[in-house]
């Protein structure tokens, strides 16, 4: 509950160069990542979120774990790790967790596209 009543990644993010968005069509919410990478790490990142506190919760915590990170570091995290580093994730909120990395995995398309249309971009 610390985590969805007092997030630290959420809001809008000026500087950035990926954009992902994930949804869960069964409990409508929505996840949206940008992104702001810097030679393949993850220097910064915010969230915006439509849904339940465990979709707030884990993506707030998804985004801490992946700052520094490389992008294939940042695809290895699971949904347990994610779980794990909220102390602990009702089974029937595991779904919470796989938003975030979804949403992750859009933005790090929309990066990779950017980068084919201008190779020599530096963001």
């Amino acid at each position: 509950m610390k985590r969805f009543k007092n997030p630290k990644n959420t809001g809008n993010l000026k500087t950035f160069n990926a954009l992902g968005k994930a949804g869960d069509p069964v409990c409508s919410d929505v996840v949206e990542l940008k992104i702001q990478f810097t030679n393949g790490r993850i220097k910064n990142a915010k969230f915006k979120v439509f849904g339940c506190p465990g979709v707030v919760s884990t993506t707030d915590v998804f985004i801490d774990m992946i700052k520094g990170k490389t992008i294939n570091d940042a695809l290895a995290i699971k949904e347990t790790d994610i779980a794990h580093a909220l102390g602990g994730l009702p089974v029937e909120s595991m779904h919470c967790a796989h938003l975030p990395m979804e949403a992750f995995k859009k933005a790090k398309e929309d990066y990779e596209r950017s980068l084919k249309k201008n190779p020599r971009r530096k963001l």
